[in-house]
């Protein structure tokens, strides 16, 4: 669709929603913009938004670390657990 169908204004670019009346401009732009979101609030990108959009970052950054460990896999935790008990033993010395 090349206009707005609201209020007849010309696409420009790539927008899934007229600038001036935040229209969509089909309903297959509307499908591609939620996608588009969802995939956005899985990535590092997405984490980085929601934390400089918080009041508190410092409260956003705990919430998205816990995030983080809660969605990683136990192997993978059990590697990092792994590795920081190695690197410990390496640089503590033991009397």
């Amino acid at each position: 669709m090349k206009n707005c169908p609201q209020c007849g204004q010309p696409r420009l670019g790539e927008e899934f929603k007229c600038p001036s009346c935040d229209v969509f401009y089909s309903q297959l732009d509307e499908l591609l913009y939620e996608e588009q979101q969802k995939q956005e609030s899985q990535t590092l990108k997405g984490a980085f938004k929601r934390i400089c959009a918080a009041e508190d970052r410092s409260q956003a950054v705990r919430d998205e670390l816990k995030t983080l460990w809660r969605n990683t896999p136990l192997k993978t935790k059990i590697v990092i657990w792994t590795v920081i008990a190695f690197v410990f033993v390496l640089v503590v010395p033991i009397f």
